[in-house]
């Protein structure tokens, strides 16, 4: 199965399954990894699917194929709330403290004023003007 940047997807993490949705898609050693961020806020990198990394710990995250697909039909078909998570270049976002009508914006989108969304989440700034030492 083969994921895109703000595909929905169910995740196992501690034994415990979570929704999520993915922010990056890697490949290293020929195989297809994610980055993705789950509704509680928390950020996971190189996740694969329906394998783990090390099936001795069940604290690596592993996307559930087959639960992924249930949960996608069931929002559609309307069984089901759809999650309130969003990606967009990279940055995975949860509408969690924000209501539904909420538009929420970019740094520098909509006239270029601030934003729910830092494009620079790094803390990495340009140098703004001379610094003297």
């Amino acid at each position: 199965m083969r994921y895109n940047v703000n595909d929905k997807v169910v995740f196992q993490t501690e034994g415990i399954n979570q929704i999520g949705v993915i922010t990056n898609r890697r490949t290293s050693d020929n195989k297809v990894y994610y980055d993705l961020r789950s509704e509680a806020g928390s950020g996971f990198v190189l996740v694969p699917v329906d394998k783990t990394k090390n099936k001795y710990s069940k604290s690596y995250a592993m996307i559930n194929s087959k639960l992924t697909e249930v949960f996608n039909a069931s929002v559609e078909s309307g069984d089901c709330e759809p999650t309130n998570l969003f990606a967009k270049e990279g940055f995975g976002h949860t509408r969690g403290n924000f209501s539904k009508g909420t538009p929420l914006y970019f740094d520098g989108e909509k006239d270029g004023k601030m934003g729910q969304m830092e494009k620079r989440n790094d803390f990495i700034f340009p140098t703004q003007g001379p610094r003297s030492f």
